[in-house]
């Protein structure tokens, strides 16, 4: 799925021609550190996240009017219409898409590589960029778990057997706690915990305390690291462990933690269509912290045939839901 991926300096980023530029316009600072680097005669969907005006909010709202960003409001509009239209009348010739997730939900992040995997053709690039936020200290304070289940209808496992012990695959981020209740809860029989290393000690080190040291008592966990900044290397290392589990796992990917880990989770979604399940978790957080820009950025360019290979599959097995759906209600007639 990834043609080859690795840090950025935010410089190039200038140097980057993009025809099609999507970005999530929060109250993170980083929310526009990229956008603000791009060439004037991209088109930029700022898409707009939930009203929460603290830190940057109003500064990162003003500066996409003031740059003539498309302000994107209403999301289901913006996936059902405005990027299809985009789409279709595009130029002919083969286009580049930038995608920044970095201030994005994960449900969002997920939703448009899905329909970018369906609209695009052969020959388009996508570069997808995530900015790692400089270090803060977090909130100790444990969240709790308000909703768990699939982050999107196409990462259901609907193909899996029922039958099979679960296998639980997760991103360690720095929720205190979080990653023992989600265990506690599912009970799987086997789990992988994946925590990102490599852009700071520090965060490595909160990453560890928020997790216990990893000592996840009474429960049969293997903890591994990723490197943040290889996100190809990465997505390789958790495609190994996913492949080795299909056989005899039911496997569900819950991504927490960095962005990018729900970027690579939605990545193996596509690769094994139907086989894993992706879920997201939604928690209470009472005072969101901010999100300052780092000293460089991650890119990852993807490989465009094999995500209309997961579109194929995923088309085909709508037709076939739709047919059956139809099927079933003319017996009832």
């Amino acid at each position: 799925m990834i043609i080859n991926g690795g840090t950025r300096s935010y410089s190039t980023i200038q140097k980057r021609a993009f025809q099609l530029f999507i970005y999530g316009l929060g109250f993170e600072s980083r929310s526009t550190k990229i956008a603000s680097l791009l060439q004037p005669d991209t088109k930029i969907f700022a898409l707009k996240m939930p009203e929460i005006r603290i830190h940057a909010y109003d500064r990162n709202v003003r500066f996409a009017n003031t740059r003539g960003h498309a302000v994107i409001s209403d999301f289901k509009d913006f996936i059902d219409s405005v990027l299809p239209t985009w789409f279709e009348r595009r130029r002919s010739g083969h286009v580049k898409i930038g995608f920044d997730i970095s201030s994005l939900n994960r449900l969002m992040l997920v939703e448009i590589l899905i329909q970018l995997a369906r609209l695009c053709r052969e020959g388009d690039e996508i570069e997808v960029y995530y900015c790692p936020a400089a270090y803060e200290e977090p909130n100790w304070q444990f969240p709790q778990i308000e909703k768990l289940g699939p982050i999107n209808p196409a990462f259901s496992c609907f193909n899996s057997d029922p039958t099979r012990p679960l296998c639980l695959v997760f991103g360690a981020g720095f929720e205190a706690g979080f990653s023992v209740g989600i265990i506690s809860q599912l009970e799987p029989m086997l789990s992988y915990c994946l925590w990102g290393t490599g852009v700071d000690r520090r965060y490595d080190r909160a990453v560890r305390r928020a997790n216990f040291d990893f000592q996840f008592t009474g429960f049969n966990t293997k903890t591994i690291s990723y490197d943040i900044k290889d996100p190809k290397g990465a997505f390789s290392q958790i495609e190994s462990i996913v492949y080795g589990l299909t056989r005899d796992y039911r496997i569900i990917i819950i991504p927490m933690g960095p962005k990018l880990f729900t970027f690579l989770a939605a990545l193996i979604g596509m690769t094994y269509f139907g086989d894993v399940a992706v879920w997201r978790v939604q928690h209470s957080r009472i005072s969101p912290p901010d999100s300052i820009p780092g000293t460089f950025c991650i890119g990852t360019a993807l490989d465009i045939s094999l995500m209309k290979e997961f579109s194929a599959l995923a088309e085909s097995a709508n037709t076939e839901a739709r047919t059956t759906l139809a099927l079933g209600t003319s017996d009832l007639a």
